[in-house]
């Protein structure tokens, strides 16, 4: 079974002192933590021990975040978290598993955000409240007019926090989003990583942020089959270019 979602954008009109937690996590004691600290500041929370729970209850949950493990019982956490980007509800992958290839796998796969093992509450928390902050439809401010940009059969509508490539809209993360439209709406110039971390990035004093830049870009370089940077030039030594006259 797979997870469906009426509408792309479900996840975005959530108040957000009612947001909604999934917790995937095959360890009894990490789900309880987590369940526990987060219901006691006022959010809701479900949770399951493997992907096939998880589906079953994401299908009547609709969470507006998902925190997945990598090492699940039944399958990979990346699978799941490919799967639940396509509905667009967050996703954070919280594991023990942290080499740079696993961290890189899981911006592949759509994550917005990778914490790994042990890990602080409070710091799992200040993330999830700033993943949430960008996602549930709260006034889109990079200093620039809401309005759609449209180039070569793309759109791109903050209104709608939606990209469409000939009419067939695209899974962009949040994060992927807010750096396209920073870019296309910011045309003809180039913008070092760190000009794109202060505009779209809440904690630009990350380690290895700057990396996670490149992976985003790769990204949505994929999905708005820019594989050869014809729109989004890449200025070596320098940082990137969106090209719109």
């Amino acid at each position: 079974m797979t997870i469906n979602s009426p509408h792309l954008q479900t996840s975005m009109l959530v108040n957000s002192s009612q947001s909604k937690i999934l917790i995937v996590d095959d360890d009894p004691a990490v789900r309880q933590l987590i369940s526990r600290f987060f219901s006691y500041n006022n959010y809701e929370i479900e949770a399951a021990a493997d992907a096939k729970n998880a589906r079953q209850i994401f299908q009547k949950f609709n969470p507006d975040l998902a925190i997945l493990d990598v090492n699940l019982p039944d399958e990979s956490g990346f699978n799941l978290c490919k799967e639940i980007r396509q509905t667009g509800t967050l996703v954070l992958m919280l594991t023990c598993m942290a080499d740079t290839n696993y961290v890189l796998e899981g911006f592949e796969q759509g994550a917005d955000d990778y914490l790994t093992k042990p890990f602080n509450l409070e710091i799992l928390k200040a993330k999830i409240a700033a993943l949430l902050k960008r996602g549930i439809g709260q006034e889109f401010n990079l200093n620039t007019p809401n309005n759609s940009v449209k180039i070569k059969g793309l759109t791109i509508d903050p209104n709608r926090c939606e990209v469409s490539l000939n009419d067939e809209v695209l899974p962009l993360t949040t994060l992927e989003f807010e750096l396209l439209y920073f870019l296309a709406t910011h045309p003809n110039r180039v913008w070092e990583r760190s000009d794109l971390i202060s505009a779209v990035w809440d904690n630009n004093h990350e380690v290895g942020v700057e990396r996670k830049v490149d992976v985003h870009i790769g990204q949505i370089r994929k999905k708005i089959d820019d594989i050869h940077g014809q729109m989004i030039k890449t200025i070596r030594g320098k940082g990137y270019l969106f090209e719109h006259s």
